[in-house]
């Protein structure tokens, strides 16, 4: 079995856009956001429960999402271009949304 090691960084640009995106897109479940230098603060509406993802957090994510491809050809498509390119040209709300629920939840657990 042949293996592959991808090196990806997340520029802190994108890293920030990912988040303001993320701002229209996961008030279906997040009752609670708020962004710092350090990294941005969710709250779950449904249990309550409070994640701070970091930079590197949610540089992980997007690594994730992009080795397991549990999401259908629009989104992948877009984590793929985000990958190899390191821009979120392709990144809307609910890209952004999907991979804010990676780095919180581990999956994307929401719609």
């Amino acid at each position: 079995m042949a293996t592959a090691t991808i090196e990806f960084t997340l520029p802190r640009d994108s890293y920030n856009s990912i988040i303001e995106m993320a701002g229209y897109g996961v008030g279906y479940w997040a009752s609670y956001m708020e962004s710092t230098k350090k990294g941005c603060h969710f709250t779950e509406e449904r249990s309550g429960n409070s994640f701070f993802i970091t930079p590197g957090a949610l540089e992980r994510a997007v690594l994730e999402l992009h080795a397991e491809a549990p999401l259908n050809d629009y989104y992948m498509s877009a984590i793929r271009d985000l990958v190899s390119t390191g821009l979120t040209d392709s990144v809307g709300s609910d890209i952004a949304d999907a991979i804010v629920q990676q780095a919180c939840f581990g999956k994307v657990i929401y719609g």
